[in-house]
């Protein structure tokens, strides 16, 4: 989270907190270069979504449907979020192991 107020509501934290989901804050103005979704795992989802896309394109010269795009995305999904994946984004950011520089 970026700490802003519209995201740090009760209902939103209660939620977080009742699921065991760990809320993390980052600095103002500094959530481009700590994001670690941002960072680690949207570039390669993009990255495997856009070579099934343009597999299928190629192959089939026709367009991308409903049908093609959830299952493209889901492969992609699935080679991108690994638990090697979302540990290394948040060791890239510095935030897990702590790293302050």
């Amino acid at each position: 989270m970026d700490g802003h107020g519209s995201h740090l509501t009760y209902e939103f934290c209660s939620y977080a907190l009742s699921h065991n989901i760990y809320l993390i804050c980052l600095p103002a103005h500094s959530t481009h270069l700590l994001q670690p979704l941002d960072v680690g795992l949207f570039g390669p989802l993009q990255h495997y979504y856009g070579k099934a896309a343009d597999n299928h394109i190629r192959e089939t010269r026709t367009g991308i449907t409903k049908g093609t795009f959830w299952s493209f995305f889901t492969e992609a999904r699935a080679k991108a979020f690994t638990k090697q994946t979302i540990q290394a984004s948040f060791h890239a950011t510095g935030i897990f192991p702590l790293n302050p520089d």
